[in-house]
């Protein structure tokens, strides 16, 4: 029996002896009327994969550009222990010296960090961060109460006379806080006694909290001397003003 002439219940017109044909997306996009109807077809088969691709490229000029980008020369670091100053007075006297000192904020930077507690109601992180910020000779300047200088000052400062232009230190003996050198466990050398700071309190914006003289210094390995040295006499002139 010849089954080529076997009827068939499809009709040779019936579609699945057609080809599909695929219709491109430029069709499929150009058949949907409306901004609403393009709207939902986007966010239905494109809008999250969009999306991650976006996330991915951020994330990827992201860390280009902290590799790429020039590193800020910092030009001082001013550690204001124990809060001596608000930080709304901080962030106040760190933009009026920046300007004072012509700061380019393109290439250069500074610090000035009023958080650090080393007090008796200190804590012991702020007691770590000020000693690695020291060893890694990173501080330039300490702002602290009369007290508190007295109890640290011996262990990272020098003398005025070994820090300070003859200048500054000739007319500023009035200023002069006196503390004790200490030995490499912290104690105090009997005799020893020298200025190692200066009196600052009228020269600042100290808080009402602050019950004590505030005294200004300069660290002894500081990198930055003269930078810290030109902060001293930006605080100086107000004296006069």
């Amino acid at each position: 029996m010849d089954v080529s002439d076997k009827k068939t219940v499809l009709d040779d017109s019936a579609a699945i002896y057609h080809p599909h044909e695929e219709r491109s997306e430029r069709e499929t996009w150009k058949e949907l009327k409306g901004f609403s109807a393009k709207w939902t077809h986007f966010k239905s088969y494109y809008l999250r994969n969009s999306l991650l691709v976006l996330a991915v490229l951020a994330l990827l000029g992201y860390i280009v550009y902290t590799f790429v980008r020039p590193k800020k020369e910092e030009m001082l670091f001013v550690a204001i222990v124990d809060g001596v100053v608000g930080s709304v007075e901080t962030e106040e006297l760190q933009k009026e010296y920046q300007e004072y000192f012509g700061l380019d904020e393109e290439t250069q930077m500074m610090v000035f960090d009023n958080t650090m507690m080393l007090s008796a109601k200190g804590d012991a992180n702020s007691s770590q961060r000020f000693t690695a910020y020291l060893f890694a000779q990173e501080l330039d300047v300490i702002i602290a109460t009369e007290s508190c200088f007295r109890e640290i000052a011996g262990g990272c400062c020098f003398p005025l006379a070994e820090m300070l232009p003859e200048d500054i230190y000739a007319q500023q003996k009035e200023r002069f806080c006196l503390a004790s050198k200490q030995d490499d466990y912290g104690n105090e050398i009997e005799g020893s006694e020298q200025p190692y700071g200066l009196y600052v309190t009228d020269l600042l914006s100290i808080s009402p909290y602050c019950k004590e003289p505030v005294v200004f210094a300069i660290c002894g390995n500081s990198q930055r001397k003269e930078n810290a040295e030109a902060f001293l006499r930006f605080l100086l002139q107000k004296e006069n003003n």
